[in-house]
């Protein structure tokens, strides 16, 4: 299990955020903890702070909150060279301003490991800037029926999505990675996954919230079907669903 460094402890502590959001309770279920509490009022924040998906990593106020999510993965000793790195390091701009080319790392990943340290997810989660590494977390606990773990992939064709679990899909086109092979892809090199955080549940849809999605953070909606997703992205249709990562915390 991941030992976080003192400083990344004692920091959870000072940076811990807050922010309330109004949510329907009703829709976000009967199962709601601290943790995926805070998992809802983060990623509500981080949209309203990237303009509700309109404004763009490398502009003023995005470009260092995106900053924040490299700096925080860089507390840990084996991310530390991430550090200093922001939504504007690898974009380059027009004499007038206008991006000219935009090469920036994907920060998908350090989105989500943001929010799950500042929500409280301390040593239980696998923070890294690639979805793979907690992704094939959960698959590994999910093969014993004892798993202590507190993230734990399940089955989308028979797992209900709520508030909390996180949505994992692979984005390549070219590869059909699901449940029972994705670590096989991973050994092979060949995958390109991402992963939103469920944030509301109603009757026949559920919402999630990720980030570098169109350079930005979005919130997107998943229709379901008797409590389930289908097996692919609505918005990406070439991009198949891996598995529902179920929050225990």
């Amino acid at each position: 299990m991941l030992q976080l460094p003192l400083s990344m402890a004692l920091g959870f502590a000072a940076s811990r955020i807050i922010s309330r959001h109004q949510i329907n309770t009703h829709s976000r279920g009967n199962e709601m903890t601290n943790f995926t509490d805070q998992v809802v009022n983060l990623c509500e924040q981080e949209y309203d702070l990237f303009g509700r998906g309109t404004k763009m990593e490398w502009m003023n106020g995005a470009y260092q909150r995106v900053g924040d999510y490299w700096n925080q993965l860089a507390t840990i000793d084996k991310y530390k060279d991430w550090k200093g790195y922001n939504g504007r390091s690898d974009v380059v701009f027009t004499n007038n301003g206008l991006v000219k080319k935009n090469k920036n790392q994907p920060w998908s990943a350090a989105f989500i490991s943001w929010v799950a340290f500042h929500a409280g997810a301390s040593n239980n989660f696998r923070y890294s800037p690639s979805h793979s590494t907690y992704i094939v977390a959960a698959l590994r606990a999910a093969k014993s029926a004892n798993s202590t773990e507190k993230f734990i992939a399940r089955r989308h064709e028979d797992y209900k999505p709520k508030v909390g679990d996180l949505i994992a899909c692979e984005r390549r086109p070219d590869v059909d990675p699901n449940f029972d092979n994705y670590i096989d892809y991973v050994k092979q090199k060949k995958y390109e996954a991402h992963c939103d955080f469920v944030v509301e549940v109603g009757t026949n849809k559920l919402s999630v919230i990720g980030g570098n999605i169109s350079n930005t953070v979005t919130r997107r909606e998943w229709p379901t079907n008797g409590g389930l997703i289908q097996g692919v992205d609505p918005q990406r249709p070439d991009n198949n669903v891996i598995c529902i990562i179920e929050c225990r915390l």
